[in-house]
């Protein structure tokens, strides 16, 4: 009876079945596509989060304003600026959103048009300015008197621009003997421009003459051809004042009250008081040294 007992107790303990485990590879598996459904759920989510926002009305820019200038078309600096502010980054953010706006881009593409100075860019609210100035003709910079090639300079002696072939002298022609025009460039020193300007207002307002050409030889000195091809040379050396001072007694002395554009070769002031006149006859000149000095 025992064994019956112990038989049956035996074989009526309750059969304890384990549980199956996944293979650990297929947890991986599932956690790296929740991962990369989370990263693509909130990358969709930042692209139009960044799309709708940088569209904002409020946060655009739109108008341009222009100001300075005094010949270069406003309508073109503002088709400039429209070119640039048309389309979008990345196909994704406007050009025209305030905050990414190509600001530097804009000032490259209108510097880069010709007699542009001094650019600058700015928004305000959704306006964006667009303020610069002009570079204004003031004489040219050719590499030979009688070059067609030259290039527009400033009242400072600055290169700017290429100038288109001109005819007559409405602009005065500076030529430096041994230098090639290049453009964007300082062609002379400032005080150079304004001691020969000085002197060419001098030639004209008291005696008439109207300079077409100034050539600078060497360091010092300088030549200004006058119309009808003569010239009158002049030394950096000796004050601008004095030069003049020199020329004006010799033309009103009564040696040379005959003297008339182009009625001599050249008038060298370059020695002080003693001044050196090459009269011009049909055949031959004549040279004559004379003292301004009284």
């Amino acid at each position: 009876m025992a064994s019956l007992l112990h038989y049956f107790k035996k074989n009526t303990e309750p059969v304890v079945l384990r549980k199956k485990t996944k293979p650990r590879h297929l947890s991986q598996l599932q956690l790296q596509i929740l991962v990369g459904a989370t990263i693509s759920v909130v990358i969709a989510l930042g692209i139009t989060a960044i799309y709708f926002l940088t569209r904002i009305n409020s946060l655009q820019i739109t108008s341009i304003e222009v100001i300075g200038g005094e010949t270069i078309s406003h309508q073109s600096i503002i088709g400039i600026v429209n070119n640039e502010l048309d389309g979008v980054y990345l196909k994704l953010i406007p050009k025209r959103f305030r905050p990414l706006y190509p600001h530097d881009v804009i000032i490259d593409h209108i510097q880069a048009e010709d007699r542009m100075k001094n650019v600058q860019v700015r928004v305000d609210n959704q306006v964006l300015t667009v303020v610069f100035e002009e570079y204004i003709p003031y004489a040219l910079w050719c590499e030979h008197k009688d070059s067609n090639s030259c290039l527009f300079m400033d009242s400072v002696g600055f290169a700017f621009s290429k100038a288109p072939t001109l005819e007559g002298s409405a602009f005065v022609r500076y030529v430096e003997e041994g230098v090639v025009p290049e453009a964007k460039y300082s062609a002379f020193e400032s005080s150079y421009i304004k001691n020969t300007q000085s002197f060419i207002e001098g030639l004209e307002q008291t005696l008439s003459l109207y300079v077409t050409h100034v050539t600078k030889v060497g360091n010092y000195d300088s030549e200004y051809t006058i119309s009808g091809g003569a010239v009158i040379k002049v030394s950096e050396r000796i004050p601008m004042e004095k030069t003049f001072a020199n020329l004006e007694t010799v033309l009103r002395s009564k040696e040379f009250e005959h003297i008339e554009p182009g009625s001599f070769q050249y008038i060298d002031l370059r020695f002080g008081d003693k001044v050196f006149v090459n009269e011009a006859t049909p055949q031959t000149g004549t040279s004559t040294a004379t003292s301004s000095g009284e």
